[in-house]
């Protein structure tokens, strides 16, 4: 358990600031990636589901770093979030060619969070 905080602090650092970014500056999100909106409303959706999202598994990874009884409930979730967009980000790679840096990095960002969430739930549950 010597590993919890600086785990946790590093998914503070990784899903906080992009999910900023992409609230505050969509333009970014086309700039880096590629997607972007058509209308107003398309722009208010990638603020949600790209910096919502993200911000709030930040957010969560921050509550479990100041209270590690929420430490359970945050790699409970990771493990689902992360492997389920580990999955089809990997599915997109596949089917859409979209073999970038990008595309690359995120995927071993989120297979490496899915994995060692289910990995984190095991040794808790072994505590137990």
């Amino acid at each position: 358990m010597n590993y919890v905080k600086p785990y946790l602090i590093f998914m503070c650092l990784v899903w906080l600031p992009w999910g900023l970014i992409c609230i505050f500056d969509t333009g970014g999100i086309a700039d880096i990636i590629g997607v972007t909106s058509l209308n107003a409303t398309g722009t208010t959706d990638l603020r949600v589901m790209y910096g919502g999202f993200q911000f709030a598994v930040g957010l969560m990874a921050a509550r479990a770093l100041f209270d590690q009884r929420y430490f359970a409930n945050f790699v409970y979730a990771l493990a689902f979030l992360a492997s389920c967009m580990a999955l089809s980000r990997g599915y997109g790679l596949v089917v859409d060619g979209s073999t970038t840096i990008y595309t690359w990095g995120v995927l071993g960002f989120e297979a490496f969070a899915g994995v060692t969430g289910i990995l984190w739930l095991r040794t808790l549950s072994r505590q137990e």
